[in-house]
């Protein structure tokens, strides 16, 4: 006989008697539940440097690389420009 504080602790979802649409839905669910979770270790904000003088570095690369990106598209649309001409 069962009773009722075993059904409560031993609680399983049966997703073979679920409609196609509710298993689907739970499978969506988990899906996104692992992959925020993956997301949250992965990218959050223990992977930013708390020193500041490491901040400092990694801000002066990142804004090193955009004027690095800015002359080198600029160059390259001087070169195009110039084999245009010719």
């Amino acid at each position: 006989m069962y009773h009722s504080r075993d059904y409560i602790r031993y609680w399983d979802i049966d997703f073979q008697e679920l409609p196609p649409a509710a298993a689907g839905a739970f499978g969506v669910f988990g899906l996104l539940l692992m992959a925020f979770l993956f997301w949250g270790l992965l990218k959050t904000r223990h992977t930013r440097p708390r020193d500041p003088e490491a901040r400092e570095r990694a801000r002066a690369r990142a804004e090193s690389r955009r004027r690095q990106a800015e002359l080198r598209k600029r160059r390259l649309a001087l070169q195009r420009k110039k084999a245009g001409r010719r």
